[in-house]
């Protein structure tokens, strides 16, 4: 049963998380990059196999697909672009994945890597990257910096934009066999380099940022540097593309570095030097902003006991306003957004009313605030109404600066209330030109005419890689009747055939009906296995009384 149950029931696990789960860039815990107003858990394995069986145009094959760009700001409001790929090359990709899982399981199994594929998270998802438990971090640190007397960070410069696709296949099979074999288009491992880059222009330089996929190659690329480090018996640990490195000397530490630098050469990756730092131990594990704000959380939050006090708006307020005097000391680090973090499992039932002004204030200045904020508000059951002026201020702002995750959330947080922006707000959006938040703003049924003139431009392009860049709103559309299909090429067709929606709200498709049945069977089938000699089979007639 055990062989049976893992091996069928993990196969499914993997397909839908690979499609209905980690499609779209959403791998944090609680708090994704996206609303969760946008969802694609209608995107299930049985739309892929339909979907990757359209077959391509000529056109198509030789240049791919193009991709929405959504602008997530980090900390210091310079924009991350995460990438949500064409359905029909993601469709092609999840599915060969899926196909060749047993070539690249081994992501799974690399004991350096703190964040790696796992199946057994509660949310189903394949990657989740969350901030590692800090005993965690404390308890591993000490085991392998036990003797040494230096510790190496390494930072893999600007990693995802950087892999070279060719370099897939060097990871999986050696560089000497792919180079032999690069022009066998059939093989498996040339179809997982080639339908990486059908999902980005068919260039090889760079890929998405968001999907699971991407990390997978992330860490097949890695997995092979990590591989040869382990051979030179050092005592590092990888953390998605950032290394530490326990050394007994300052010689073995330079060593490292030069080490990693070669291995990372043969990938076409290299190291980012800003990043690159060799401190003498003992040294503090955790960043010093960490330390002081960590220090200036009460005490009693240590505690397991849980009858011991929440915080207090007071005391929550304080700690904010400590966090704003560390963040102005550190312009480097996330500090705010972690110190926000930190005390929203903590709050008393009265606080996070007091708490909702002075963040909305914060996420004016921070976008990357606005995730927790919208978390905020709607565990304590906040009406967004109340806040309206201040969301759509937020959205104005934020649209003239580009950025997708400031429009997107409020508008997500508005759209939860039944709110909707004035006419100059939907302007501003529109003219934007950002995809997710005109997405959203259709969602708002009174600007959907504001909606469609604009996209109607898009689709008397001739380009496809123009109408590529605004998919996501295309499909959307065309789902809700405003336009016609923009292709012709069946692939938004077969989306509403599955009856696919991007922005789902609580409705339920038939597509995911049909997984929960998939899962019941599998799980039966496994039982059945198991208590095949007790129970009966109904099928058979030969023993009418059972």
């Amino acid at each position: 049963m055990s062989w049976f149950f893992d091996r069928k029931g993990r196969d499914r696990a993997l397909y839908e998380a690979l499609t209905r789960h980690n499609y779209f860039p959403n791998q944090r815990a609680s708090v994704g990059e996206l609303p969760p107003s946008i969802d694609t858990r209608q995107f299930t394995p049985e739309v892929v196999e339909a979907l990757a069986g359209i077959e391509d145009s000529r056109e198509r094959k030789k240049s791919g697909y193009d991709l929405v760009e959504y602008k997530a700001t980090r900390y210091n409001n310079v924009p991350r672009v995460l990438s949500l790929v064409h359905p029909k090359a993601y469709a092609l990709l999840a599915k060969c994945i899926h196909d060749n899982w047993e070539h690249l399981h081994s992501v799974t199994e690399n004991q350096n890597s703190i964040i790696k594929p796992e199946f057994h998270h509660e949310e189903k998802r394949l990657m989740v990257m969350n901030y590692e438990e800090p005993m965690a971090k404390v308890s591993r640190s000490h085991q392998k910096g036990f003797t040494k007397r230096f510790r190496v960070h390494a930072d893999v410069a600007n990693c995802f934009n950087s892999i070279y696709s060719h370099a897939i296949p060097w990871s999986l099979v050696g560089l000497n066999q792919a180079k032999a074999q690069q022009n066998e288009r059939e093989l498996w491992f040339n179809k997982l380099d080639m339908f990486q880059r059908k999902c980005k222009r068919n260039e090889t330089l760079g890929i998405p940022i968001g999907s699971a996929t991407s990390s997978i190659f992330a860490e097949l690329i890695l997995g092979c540097v990590d591989k040869k480090l382990r051979e030179k018996e050092y005592e590092f640990y990888r953390y998605i593309d950032d290394y530490s490195c326990y050394c007994k000397s300052d010689d073995e530490a330079q060593e490292f570095l030069r080490d990693l630098g070669i291995f990372l050469a043969e990938y076409k990756l290299t190291l980012n030097l800003k990043k690159t730092v060799v401190e003498a131990l003992p040294s503090p594990i955790e960043d010093s902003w960490v330390l002081e704000l960590r220090g200036a959380l009460p005490s009693r939050l240590g505690y397991s006991n849980e009858s011991e006090p929440k915080l207090s708006a007071t005391e929550a307020l304080t700690f904010i306003n400590r966090a704003i005097e560390v963040n102005k000391e550190t312009p480097d680090g996330s500090v705010l957004k972690y110190a926000v973090s930190l005390i929203l499992p903590h709050l008393d039932e009265y606080a996070p009313f007091h708490l909702i002004d002075p963040l909305l204030n914060l996420a004016w200045h921070f976008p990357v605030l606005l995730p927790l904020l919208d978390l905020l508000m709607s565990n304590a059951e906040v009406d967004p109404t109340i806040y309206r002026a201040q969301l759509i201020e937020i959205i104005k702002d934020n649209a003239l600066k580009g950025r997708s995750d400031g429009m997107s959330w409020p508008l997500h947080s508005l759209i939860r209330a039944g709110c909707v922006v004035d006419d100059s707000t939907a302007e501003l959006i529109i003219n934007s030109k950002d995809c997710v938040a005109i997405t959203m703003l259709l969602e708002m049924n009174i600007h959907r005419q504001k909606v469609v003139d604009f996209s109607n431009r898009i689709t008397q392009s001739p380009d496809n890689y123009d109408k590529d860049s605004y998919w996501l709103l295309l499909y959307q559309l065309f789902k809700k009747g405003l336009i016609n299909e923009p292709y012709g090429d069946g692939v938004f067709d077969c989306l509403v055939s599955f009856d696919v929606d991007f922005l789902p709200g609580e409705r339920i498709s038939e597509a995911e009906k049909r997984c929960e049945e998939i899962q019941k069977e599998i799980q039966t089938e496994a039982l059945r296995q198991v208590f095949s000699p007790v129970l009966p089979d109904t099928n058979q007639t030969e023993n009418p009384e059972f």
